[in-house]
């Protein structure tokens, strides 16, 4: 080949010298054959744009004066930050300086299962108070797509506030997509949620991030602050007298990142492969690993020369001498100056390799493909870093076929055992007593095998949320639609059961309400929290299958202390939320049935527990 080639690795590359993004790959094999695609065909961005973003970045890097520049005559404008040299700007509390997410602002970012808020670096984002142009207003309605413009002018801010950052910021498209954005060497910014939570929302693509191959800065979040961060702040900042001058301190930064990534790494692969490592664990107890993960679409420029570890196993790796370390770690700095130069300008002429299928790589370059095979080489992966790369491929491998699992075989079994759950509802509404008293009274051998679906779903669901749980099905699984369907047809139809079993039992005498955190099964509160998240609604306000809880739980207390304001409120917005949840058909009518425990309990009390119109409805549709 003419031009060394560029690699593009899938979000999922872990390596014992760097780690990029997230455990996601789509494509089905390693893509040599179309040798011919420029990088900027695969991205959607020309050469224009990416060199005018690169230079940019750089005149802002050396610019003082200004917050921020700015080009236009594009066919996107490219907004390039002024750096800060202030390590408070990279970690205000040591080691790592992570804090929740505000999700006020961005609700997105968390899990939508156990509710975990995203974590990120906390001088990060502040720093998008310094940038008017981007300021995301507190307070106003976030919509799918405000919530997501927000999300990257956060990102537009954090990222350019330190060295050598540019955004291109693309035309605005069609309302439900966002601007793309693409980020020249942006530093780890969250955690393992915040880049779950990118990828389930599909905003990915829009973080494209070159990243040369000895740069170290897009690293440096994967280790401890340090007293060498200042140092290295000084290397890049024009106004100081260590301005592009290398102390002793590049190299003492060099190794505690590269250490800390190779930790990092390793412990992730391990967990991705499902081994447990007596001395990992160990480990783990007392050095603290970063929090925080890569995410979006990493592109490395493969380099020319002797790599970083080049030798078959780490026993040579460690007999690489000082002076070869201390070389590494000065090409670490400048290639972060570099971006600029030939490397960027002549993208166009370059040939790009596609690592995805990772589980696929072979441990050793020998006898792959001469392409795969010269990429190799040229990012100088050790075997260390070709089993983590080979333990993510595993990973997206294991979700898949968890996924075609749940779809080829558990949604047959849902949806089978839901009709007979349909059936039994019917026959027992014709009954006059309504599917959630016949079955708390367990008279007949219909309830009996009702119970027996309830308990056969559960386990179908339960499954299902600790694959969640454990990261085990694809990020966007949560977001299916079917699944979300037939969740929410799933959650309507049986947590009334489980509900009338929890009250046949007088469970709520040990345990308590049955809503309560800790007593309602997880797998109910992962699914309204998908339901929730799709119609960008509240947390709790898709409670409808929950309305048997409220109602046994608003029995109880207005025999013991009914005169309380507090209660009579409760009762009245009950009414309320019946009536919304029977006109959007999303709780039935047979709650209405005249023998219910529900209208027994709510006709005979006074008109003060009661408010117009509802009650006036509610008698109309009592029968």
């Amino acid at each position: 080949m003419a031009n060394k080639p560029l690699t593009l690795l899938p979000t999922g590359y872990k390596s014992s010298c760097s780690v990029t993004a997230s455990n996601h790959t789509q494509r089905e094999k390693i893509c040599t054959e179309n040798m011919g695609e420029t990088l900027g065909d695969r991205i959607g961005l020309s050469d224009e744009v990416i060199n005018a973003a690169a230079s940019l970045a750089m005149k802002a890097h050396d610019c003082t004066g200004k917050p921020f520049l700015r080009k236009k005559g594009l066919p996107v404008t490219v907004f390039a930050f002024a750096g800060s040299w202030l390590p408070d700007d990279w970690c205000a509390q040591p080691p790592f300086g992570e804090t929740k997410m505000d999700t006020s602002n961005f609700p997105s970012l968390k899990s939508l299962g156990d509710d975990g808020v995203a974590l990120v670096n906390g001088s990060f984002p502040p720093a998008i108070q310094c940038h008017p142009i981007i300021t995301c207003q507190k307070g106003e309605k976030s919509n799918w797509r405000e919530e997501a413009s927000c999300f990257h002018r956060l990102l537009v801010g954090c990222s350019g506030g330190h060295p050598g950052n540019s955004i291109p910021l693309g035309e605005v498209r069609a309302q439900s997509e966002p601007t793309p954005l693409r980020h020249f060497r942006i530093p780890l910014v969250g955690d393992r949620i915040f880049g779950h939570a990118v990828r389930r929302e599909k905003w990915s693509d829009h973080f494209i991030h070159f990243v040369m191959r000895y740069d170290l800065i897009p690293r440096i979040m994967l280790g401890p602050s340090s007293t060498e961060h200042k140092q290295i702040l000084d290397f890049f900042n024009p106004g100081s007298e260590s301005f592009r001058k290398h102390t002793d301190s590049s190299l003492g930064l060099y190794s505690s990142v590269m250490r800390n990534a190779s930790m990092v790494a390793n412990y992730d692969a391990c967990n991705f492969m499902g081994c447990k490592i007596p001395a990992l664990e160990t480990l783990r107890n007392f050095i603290e690993l970063s929090p925080y993960r890569p995410f979006g679409t990493y592109i490395f420029f493969s380099g020319s020369g002797k790599p970083w570890s080049q030798e078959e196993d780490a026993e040579a790796a460690k007999q690489w001498s000082q002076e070869e370390d201390a070389e590494a770690a000065k090409k670490g700095l400048n290639e972060h100056l570099a971006y600029q130069l030939k490397k960027l300008q002549s993208l166009g002429k370059q040939n790009v390799v596609y690592l995805d299928h990772l589980e696929e790589l072979p441990v050793s370059s020998d006898g792959s493909p001469a392409t795969v095979n010269t990429t190799l080489n040229d990012l100088g992966l050790s075997t260390q870093a070709m089993l983590c790369l080979q333990a993510t491929g595993e990973l997206e491998k294991r979700k898949s076929r968890n996924q075609d699992k749940i779809i080829n075989d558990y949604k047959q079994k849902i949806e089978g055992e839901l009709r007979k759950l349909s059936k039994y509802k019917e026959k027992a509404e014709t009954c006059g007593l309504g599917y959630y008293d016949s079955f708390k009274l367990q008279e007949k051998e219909d309830d009996f095998q009702a119970n027996v679906s309830r308990l056969v779903l559960a386990g179908y669901w339960d499954e299902m949320m600790e694959m969640l749980k454990a990261y085990e099905l694809p990020d966007e699984f949560e977001k299916s639609h079917d699944f979300i369907l037939l969740g929410t047809d799933y959650r309507r139809t049986v947590e009334p059961l489980d509900i009338a079993n929890f009250y046949r039992h007088a469970k709520d005498e040990e345990t308590g309400f049955y809503v309560k955190k800790g007593t309602r099964p997880k797998r109910y509160r992962y699914i309204q929290n998908w339901l929730e998240h799709a119609e960008k609604k509240p947390s709790g306000s898709r409670s409808e299958s929950c309305f048997w809880a409220e109602v046994e739980d608003l029995r109880i207390k207005t025999r013991s202390n009914g005169s309380s304001p507090e209660i009579k409120q409760k009762v009245q917005q009950l009414g309320q939320n019946l009536i919304k949840w029977i006109d959007d058909e999303s709780l039935g009518k047979d709650v209405l049935l005249e023998n219910s425990t529900f209208v027994k309990w709510w006709k005979p009390l006074p008109p003060e527990y009661k408010s117009e119109p509802e009650s006036s409805r509610i008698m109309k549709l009592i029968h």
